[in-house]
């Protein structure tokens, strides 16, 4: 029987074999053979738009063709390293913070210039004051002097050293800045943190209240003078010899005044102590005279027994 839809010849069969039209009756084939067609012509369409789309590209550029998912990565990657490469370049970036760092310590070094010079000024004025009137001013200084104390026993400590090593400076001796500044500024330290510790001892002996910062306030206070004598001591080494060491002998004696200044100052024998005050005072004396005497004997003979041992410089 031959298929009214698509003229195939099928035999005796009930339906088409080509498009399954039902032989019997048409009316329901129609639909079927519609659909193929439909559904052929779309597979057509989607085969021809996808192998124009694979082709149309291969006219526009004739290098290896990538996929296109792929393709953005790389230009994305290459224009992050172009922005990085214009701004955080690590040459730039090391003289940006090599820049900041100098800008930085320069700000540092200028601000303590700037607290150097307002405490010279300050001392300055302090050390004036006081040249002119130390018992007075020892009994007015609280703890905001406590600094300018110990920028006077610390310039003590050193004009004592430029004495002695501007007097042998004219020997021939080995090792002369360590002799002959070194050992003197320690031992001149030890001499006035000895003062101060004496002081201590004896006002806790005897069970008197005071604030150690203003001690140390009063003890410096009143070596200004002593600071003034070593001054004019530095300058009479070239005119008068005998006369500087004049002057260095009367520095260390306002060391011992001032010690017995401080100490009397405070109500001693106020309580039944141990010890009655006359005696503690003459110990204190008696114990910074003995520490004096060794450590600036110990420098000199350190610069003159080479000189006259039979042996020369051991």
């Amino acid at each position: 029987m031959k298929c009214p839809v698509c003229n195939h010849e099928n035999g005796d069969a009930q339906f088409c074999e080509r498009c399954g039209s039902n032989l019997n009756g048409t009316h329901a084939s129609s639909e079927p053979v519609d659909s193929v067609r439909h559904t052929d012509s779309a597979s057509a369409d989607l085969e021809y738009t996808r192998w124009s789309s694979t082709q149309e590209p291969a006219s526009h550029d004739p290098g290896p063709t990538r996929p296109s998912s792929v393709s953005p990565v790389p230009s994305l990657v290459k224009e992050t390293f172009t922005v990085d490469a214009n701004n955080n370049d690590p040459a730039d970036h090391g003289s940006a913070q090599s820049n900041t760092g100098n800008q930085w310590n320069n700000l540092v070094q200028n601000e303590k210039v700037q607290q150097a010079k307002e405490v010279s000024k300050q001392y300055l004025s302090y050390f004036l004051s006081v040249l002119a009137r130390p018992y007075q001013s020892m009994k007015t200084v609280g703890e905001q002097h406590v600094l300018h104390g110990w920028v006077t026993m610390a310039l003590f400590a050193i004009l004592t050293s430029t004495y002695i090593l501007f007097t042998f400076s004219r020997l021939d001796a080995e090792g002369l800045f360590i002799s002959g500044f070194l050992r003197p500024l320690l031992f001149s330290a030890i001499i006035l943190i000895a003062a101060i510790a004496l002081i201590y001892g004896v006002l806790k002996l005897e069970r008197i209240t005071f604030r150690p910062k203003i001690l140390i306030a009063q003890f410096g206070t009143l070596l200004v003078p002593a600071i003034a004598t070593l001054l004019l001591a530095n300058l009479m080494i070239v005119i008068s010899y005998s006369f500087a060491i004049s002057l260095l002998v009367l520095s260390y004696i306002i060391v011992f005044v001032a010690m017995n200044i401080v100490l009397f100052h405070h109500p001693l024998n106020r309580t039944k102590a141990a010890i009655d005050s006359m005696y503690s005072v003459l110990i204190v004396n008696a114990v910074l005279f003995y520490l004096t005497y060794r450590l600036l004997y110990s420098v000199i003979a350190g610069f003159i027994g080479p000189l006259f041992s039979p042996y020369g410089r051991l």
